[in-house]
């Protein structure tokens, strides 16, 4: 079990040490004037801050991700590029003759070859 301090003999050093906890050291009081007028002077700016965000209107969901997006211009793009995925991605080739649903039939490549990995 580690003794502490109290329980060691220190060479005559105990008496030192007992004057020590009988007296601890207090704070100047230049120092503690210090301390509360930094303490408040951040008060007065986090009561200015807490005002300011009070006072600021209020965004919707949609502004904040507009403005997270990067405004009209990014929207512009990303607009453009939803716009021409629906498109591609729903017009029917104008080389296929016949219903909606052939042309998710049509072979664009009848020259691959795909071989499975095994005799079945």
């Amino acid at each position: 079990m580690p003794m502490s301090d109290k329980d060691q003999d220190l060479g005559g050093l105990g008496a030192f040490f007992d004057a020590a906890r009988t007296h601890p050291p207090a704070p100047s009081a230049e120092l503690l004037a210090r301390v509360l007028s930094d303490a408040e002077a951040e008060q007065v700016w986090i009561t200015r801050r807490a005002q300011a965000a009070a006072e600021a209107p209020r965004t919707s969901l949609l502004e904040q991700l507009y403005r997270l997006l990067g405004g009209w211009p990014a929207m512009a793009g990303l607009t453009t590029a939803v716009v021409a995925g629906v498109w591609i991605g729903t017009a029917i080739p104008a080389g296929v003759s016949g219903s909606a649903e052939a042309a998710y039939l049509v072979d664009i490549t009848p020259e691959a070859v795909f071989e499975l990995a095994g005799d079945f």
